[in-house]
């Protein structure tokens, strides 16, 4: 039973490794309203939703006791119906994961809250943390969870659909490497559209680059984007048509002011492009060899993400296509089916444990 917040396109493929390769009967109650895309969860045999804004807390509570789940995945404290189902299972014998991107800054809102999970939450309502990266287990180290109760790999972008798009580094980017920057996401100041909109006019003016500028997304700063005729817009699209658009770009830029986790660099990095990446992005620890398949590029910093990207924008052909092969390779290691089998190592480390 997943008790989540926003359902996103990532979730389905390890909703449906969950009932293929594990018979599982999947159970996702999710929230449906205030949500930041459009995206609608498509159905999947073998897994059910429920729209979060339907249940109260007692009829929350029913749901589970009805559907008798073995195991309880939710997504972060935020939701106070969710951790009431979480303490009423966890009593019962049910393990409950929790899982989270946020990373250990050591700010003093984080330290005195990590005391409240610690002393209240944790022991209450939560068994086991499953995270994406090692911010993400030191955060979980210190709200309470010891190194056997920590669980990795919690989020997988669809591995074997977008390596799809890597194809066209044997193929068509042999012939002509596409000359374009992508960015996939919500179009919000968070996510450093402005600096990526000042840093492409940089790249433009200072530079004299030639490769041009999609963004694909929604959000509150599409009006700021589509001022520029030069920049390409296009709307939230499913995941298949992310695809085709990975197969006619060269890079994948994401300049975020703050991003805990980011699948989106997994997606991408699947699709072999190569990567230019803010240095507040969690996934790039791990997606991301300097020099090797991208570049880093300072946070808040317009020019030093134009310097980026012309320095990308002004390797041969050859380095291009090595660079998206070695993203693809560095992809690999994680895989919605990975993620699945880490999310179901805790029934095994409950066995263990008794």
């Amino acid at each position: 039973m997943y008790l989540y917040s926003e359902v996103m396109g990532y979730n389905l493929s390890i909703f449906a490794s969950l009932v293929h390769e594990h018979q599982a009967e999947v159970h996702v109650v999710h929230w449906d309203q205030n949500k930041l895309t459009p995206f609608v969860p498509e159905p999947i045999e073998g897994v059910r939703y429920y729209a979060r804004s339907k249940f109260s807390t007692t009829q929350l509570n029913d749901l589970a006791i009805e559907i008798k789940p073995d195991l309880i995945y939710v997504s972060g404290w935020m939701d106070q119906a969710y951790l009431h189902v979480c303490g009423q299972q966890k009593k019962c014998g049910v393990p409950i994961v929790v899982g989270f991107d946020s990373q250990w800054t050591g700010s003093l809102r984080q330290r005195v809250g990590s005391l409240l999970i610690r002393y209240q939450y944790k022991r209450r309502y939560f068994s086991y943390a499953l995270v994406p990266g090692p911010l993400q287990a030191a955060y979980a180290g210190h709200i309470g969870f010891q190194q056997n109760e920590i669980i990795p790999n919690l989020l997988s972008g669809h591995y074997e659909l977008f390596s799809q798009a890597a194809q066209a580094l044997e193929v068509e980017k042999v012939e002509a490497y596409p000359q374009r920057f992508l960015y996939v996401g919500r179009f919000a100041e968070m996510k450093g559209l402005d600096i990526l909109l000042q840093a492409y006019k940089i790249y433009k003016n200072k530079y004299a680059g030639k490769w041009t500028l999609s963004c694909i997304g929604n959000g509150p700063l599409r009006d700021m984007l589509t001022s520029d005729l030069t920049i390409e817009v296009e709307e939230f699209m499913s995941q298949s048509m992310l695809v085709q658009r990975a197969r006619q770009a060269g890079a994948f830029i994401l300049p975020s002011r703050f991003e805990p986790w980011g699948v989106v660099v997994h997606e991408f990095a699947a699709a072999g492009l190569p990567l230019i990446l803010s240095e507040n992005v969690g996934a790039k620890a791990q997606f991301l060899a300097e020099n090797l398949n991208g570049y880093t590029a300072h946070r808040n910093c317009p020019n030093d993400l134009a310097e980026k990207m012309h320095l990308l924008a002004t390797r041969d052909k050859a380095t291009l296509l090595s660079m998206g092969k070695k993203s693809r390779a560095l992809a690999s290691v994680l895989t919605p089916e990975i993620a699945a089998n880490s999310l179901l190592s805790a029934l095994e480390l409950k066995v263990s444990r008794q």
